[in-house]
Protein backbone atom coordinates (compact mmCIF):
# COMPACT_ATOMS: atom_id res chain seq x y z
CA UNK A 1 0.00 0.00 0.00
CA UNK A 2 2.65 2.67 -0.86
CA UNK A 3 0.13 4.42 -2.58
CA UNK A 4 0.27 7.08 0.24
CA UNK A 5 -3.22 6.72 1.56
CA UNK A 6 -3.38 6.73 5.60
CA UNK A 7 -6.41 4.65 6.81
CA UNK A 8 -8.81 5.27 9.68
CA UNK A 9 -8.79 2.99 12.75
CA UNK A 10 -11.18 0.53 13.60
CA UNK A 11 -12.50 3.16 16.38
CA UNK A 12 -13.01 5.97 13.70
CA UNK A 13 -14.72 3.72 11.26
CA UNK A 14 -17.20 2.71 13.95
CA UNK A 15 -17.71 6.14 15.06
CA UNK A 16 -18.24 7.53 11.45
CA UNK A 17 -20.96 4.89 10.85
CA UNK A 18 -22.62 5.98 13.82
CA UNK A 19 -22.64 9.62 12.73
CA UNK A 20 -23.97 8.82 9.04
CA UNK A 21 -26.65 6.10 10.74
CA UNK A 22 -24.61 3.78 8.24
CA UNK A 23 -23.80 -0.15 8.65
CA UNK A 24 -19.94 -0.31 8.50
CA UNK A 25 -20.06 -2.64 5.98
CA UNK A 26 -22.30 0.11 3.87
CA UNK A 27 -19.70 2.24 5.27
CA UNK A 28 -16.77 0.13 3.81
CA UNK A 29 -18.65 -1.27 0.55
CA UNK A 30 -16.90 1.29 -1.70
CA UNK A 31 -12.94 1.01 -0.58
CA UNK A 32 -12.11 -2.68 -1.29
CA UNK A 33 -8.61 -1.36 0.22
CA UNK A 34 -10.01 0.12 3.37
CA UNK A 35 -11.86 -3.18 3.63
CA UNK A 36 -9.13 -5.44 3.69
CA UNK A 37 -7.10 -3.11 6.02
CA UNK A 38 -10.08 -3.28 8.43
CA UNK A 39 -10.12 -6.78 8.40
CA UNK A 40 -6.14 -7.08 9.19
CA UNK A 41 -6.72 -4.45 11.67
CA UNK A 42 -9.05 -6.39 13.72
CA UNK A 43 -6.33 -9.76 13.18
CA UNK A 44 -4.12 -8.03 15.11
CA UNK A 45 -6.57 -7.11 17.65
CA UNK A 46 -7.89 -10.46 17.65
CA UNK A 47 -5.64 -12.40 19.99
CA UNK A 48 -3.32 -10.14 21.80
CA UNK A 49 -4.43 -12.65 25.18
CA UNK A 50 -3.58 -15.73 23.82
CA UNK A 51 -0.15 -14.33 22.59
CA UNK A 52 0.35 -12.54 25.89
CA UNK A 53 -0.69 -16.01 27.68
CA UNK A 54 2.32 -18.10 25.14
CA UNK A 55 4.95 -15.33 26.28
CA UNK A 56 3.94 -16.43 29.67
CA UNK A 57 4.80 -20.31 29.11
CA UNK A 58 7.79 -19.46 27.84
CA UNK A 59 8.77 -17.14 30.30
CA UNK A 60 7.69 -19.80 32.82
CA UNK A 61 9.50 -21.99 31.62
CA UNK A 62 12.61 -20.08 31.21
CA UNK A 63 12.49 -19.15 34.83
CA UNK A 64 12.28 -22.72 36.09
CA UNK A 65 15.62 -23.39 33.81
CA UNK A 66 17.14 -20.44 35.55
CA UNK A 67 16.01 -22.00 38.92
CA UNK A 68 17.39 -25.46 37.93
CA UNK A 69 20.35 -24.17 36.89
CA UNK A 70 21.16 -22.09 40.03
CA UNK A 71 20.06 -24.60 42.25
CA UNK A 72 22.32 -27.43 40.30
CA UNK A 73 25.06 -24.82 40.77
CA UNK A 74 24.34 -24.30 44.43
CA UNK A 75 24.44 -28.13 45.06
CA UNK A 76 27.70 -28.29 43.09
CA UNK A 77 29.45 -25.51 44.80
CA UNK A 78 28.35 -25.63 48.29
CA UNK A 79 27.77 -29.25 48.61
CA UNK A 80 23.86 -28.74 49.54
CA UNK A 81 21.52 -30.78 48.67
CA UNK A 82 18.75 -28.76 47.71
CA UNK A 83 15.40 -30.24 46.10
CA UNK A 84 12.53 -29.16 44.11
CA UNK A 85 9.03 -31.14 44.00
CA UNK A 86 10.73 -34.51 45.10
CA UNK A 87 7.16 -36.36 43.72
CA UNK A 88 7.94 -35.24 40.63
CA UNK A 89 9.30 -37.61 38.12
CA UNK A 90 13.24 -37.42 37.27
CA UNK A 91 11.57 -36.92 33.35
CA UNK A 92 8.99 -34.54 33.77
CA UNK A 93 11.77 -32.41 35.70
CA UNK A 94 14.34 -32.59 33.67
CA UNK A 95 11.99 -31.37 30.46
CA UNK A 96 8.97 -29.31 31.60
CA UNK A 97 11.54 -25.85 31.43
CA UNK A 98 12.43 -27.09 28.03
CA UNK A 99 8.45 -28.01 27.13
CA UNK A 100 7.49 -24.78 28.52
CA UNK A 101 9.93 -22.56 26.23
CA UNK A 102 9.39 -24.35 23.28
CA UNK A 103 5.41 -24.75 23.22
CA UNK A 104 5.73 -20.70 24.70
CA UNK A 105 7.57 -19.51 21.96
CA UNK A 106 6.57 -21.62 19.08
CA UNK A 107 2.76 -20.59 19.85
CA UNK A 108 3.57 -17.03 20.58
CA UNK A 109 5.94 -16.73 17.09
CA UNK A 110 3.17 -18.33 15.24
CA UNK A 111 0.55 -15.76 16.69
CA UNK A 112 2.76 -12.88 15.86
CA UNK A 113 3.11 -13.92 12.51
CA UNK A 114 -0.50 -14.47 11.47
CA UNK A 115 -2.13 -11.81 13.32
CA UNK A 116 0.49 -9.06 13.28
CA UNK A 117 1.10 -9.05 9.33
CA UNK A 118 4.03 -11.64 9.78
CA UNK A 119 5.77 -8.85 12.23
Amino acid sequence: MGNGKNYPSIEIIIRLSDLFGITIDELLRGDEELKEKVIQDGKRLAYPKWKLSFDCIFLLGLFLFMAKLIILGLNKIFGVEITILESMSKSIYSFLPLILMLSGGIGSDILGKKYAGGK
